[in-house]
């Protein structure tokens, strides 16, 4: 089942691996002059770093992806805030994750319409994955051909 926190001062998303029911990824919005919660209940995963604020007028966006993420966040408008909360409003769907602009969608298979972990995402050492139905896709923004050279 996918975690779901939403209140007036965050939201914090962990949309569920089909196969296994773990986070596949992990998603929140943090609400400007507002400080993160602690890293407590995120994924287990050294992406995860400290949550300093840089700009207290700014939304801040936390995400941590099957291969990337942004470490402490980034500090994003409310316009962008809105995205985001838009896209990750439950039912989760490829859809509307997909418009959020994740580079990997957040672990959601395009095909299959469904997320998958780490775990179950079948990925190489450039950063191209497979999902546990054999769907393809890069999962790395910084991927490149020359990773195989």
């Amino acid at each position: 089942m996918n975690e779901h926190e939403r209140t007036p001062d965050h939201l914090v998303v962990r949309p569920a691996c089909a196969v296994c029911g773990a986070a596949a990824t992990y998603v929140q919005l943090v609400p400007p002059s507002r400080e993160p919660p602690e890293s407590e209940g995120r994924l287990n995963d050294e992406r995860s770093s400290n949550t300093t604020r840089r700009d207290p007028t700014a939304w801040r966006l936390i995400y941590i992806g099957i291969e990337a993420g942004n470490g402490s966040g980034d500090d994003i408008s409310a316009d962008e805030a809105r995205r985001f909360a838009a896209a990750f409003s439950e039912p989760l769907e490829y859809a509307k994750v997909h418009e959020a602009g994740l580079h990997d969608d957040a672990g959601f298979c395009g095909e299959c319409g469904v997320p998958s972990c780490r775990t179950h995402w079948a990925v190489s050492p450039g950063g191209f994955g497979h999902c546990p139905n054999g769907h393809g896709k890069s999962l790395d923004p910084h991927w490149s051909p020359s990773d195989y050279d």
